[in-house]
């Protein structure tokens, strides 16, 4: 009995020292980069990988995912116990002149310009204005708008110091 507890002892060390000892560097290495990673093999004409969600900007020149760095404006008319919200996203150019409107459903964007500063994003019949939220319009009607700014909320531009 005391050998075969023996031998049962020696194996489990045996066991844990060939586990221990065993050179693991090889072993599902770590690959970081830098670049997004773009899935999918169909590309636009500009080469954006329109299956992973990209699109080709205009006032950027690159391809982006409109949902992720843009601002939502969901439809007005969103029908009742639909899962799917259909959503325009804006892109807003540095100096603010320009705002770039990706429509849902839609290959190419759409460029909007501002005359004042404070004035409307117009192009042709859309307007893009800003109130309580922006709020997008074909013609006179209203199809999308944002979330409503509430008073106090804090943005990027005005956080207090420390924050």
């Amino acid at each position: 009995m005391n050998k075969i507890l023996l031998l049962f002892v020696a194996g489990c060390f045996l066991q844990s020292c060939d586990f221990i000892m065993k050179d693991r560097s090889d072993d599902e290495a770590d690959i970081t980069t830098d670049k997004k990673v773009q899935l999918g093999t169909d590309k636009d004409k500009n080469g954006c990988v329109t299956s992973a969600g990209y699109k080709w900007s205009q006032l950027r020149k690159e391809c982006i995912r409109a949902f992720e760095e843009g601002y939502r404006l969901n439809s007005i008319d969103q029908l009742e116990g639909e899962s799917i919200v259909k959503s325009a996203f804006v892109i807003f150019e540095d100096d603010g002149d320009k705002a770039e409107l990706f429509l849902p459903d839609t290959e190419t964007s759409v460029i909007l310009h501002r005359d004042s500063k404070n004035g409307p994003y117009v192009n042709g019949q859309w307007k893009l204005h800003k109130q309580d939220s922006y709020k997008l319009q074909k013609g006179s009607q209203i199809l999308y708008a944002g979330a409503k700014i509430e008073e106090g909320q804090i943005t990027g531009d005005d956080k207090p110091e420390g924050i």
